[in-house]
């Protein structure tokens, strides 16, 4: 199952830190979701007679399908940093496992690089990967950045933004932070799941 990417942000003047999609995407699995209750109901009730009400039924059944399915596969961890604790949800799939645990559990917050062609022309993925403390829970991937290298360039050479970002996210949980950029290595979190 394919996992949706996470964005960080400060929510509540800085004392939660939450790792969400983005909002097109949850905007999009709402959109998708109501289409489809009012698929259904057209099938139903047949208010608009131009087409044969099987295939509102049809479609709207698909359509609800598509939108739980993305609403079940969500993955998310939001940190409450005045409190010091984090709630996660762990997917994708039908009942997903919801974690709650302490900062002290975590481990640290690291950048990693992955030459990745098939996005961009001489392209690397950047990822920031959070560890927690004797792998309690499994590592999770909070964020990543696709950037083009030019030729020659050393594989950390467009990672500034994304270090920076990690840099403040790790500071604010109170973890290190390790750059490894400057190694090629592949992304311990895949994003494909089986």
């Amino acid at each position: 199952m394919l996992e949706t990417p996470l964005f960080g942000r400060f929510q509540n003047e800085g004392s939660r830190l939450a790792f969400l999609p983005p909002d097109i995407y949850l905007a999009m699995m709402r959109g998708t979701l109501i289409l489809g209750v009012l698929f259904v109901l057209n099938g139903i009730t047949f208010l608009l007679p131009m087409v044969y009400p099987a295939w509102w039924l049809m479609i709207g059944t698909l359509l609800l399908g598509a939108g739980t399915l993305a609403a079940f596969s969500l993955h998310s961890v939001v940190f409450n940093v005045k409190e010091r604790q984090y709630r996660r949800r762990q997917g994708p799939g039908m009942f997903p496992k919801l974690s709650t645990g302490t900062f002290d559990q975590l481990d640290a917050v690291v950048l990693i690089a992955e030459p990745n062609a098939s996005l961009v022309l001489n392209g690397v993925t950047y990822h920031l990967v959070l560890h927690w403390k004797g792998n309690a829970e499994p590592s999770m991937l909070l964020q990543s950045d696709t950037r083009s290298l030019g030729t020659g360039q050393p594989l950390n050479a467009a990672a500034y933004n994304i270090q920076q970002v990690g840099i403040k996210y790790a500071a604010a949980l109170g973890v290190p932070f390790y750059d490894n950029a400057h190694f090629a290595g592949k992304n311990p979190v895949p994003l494909l799941k089986s």
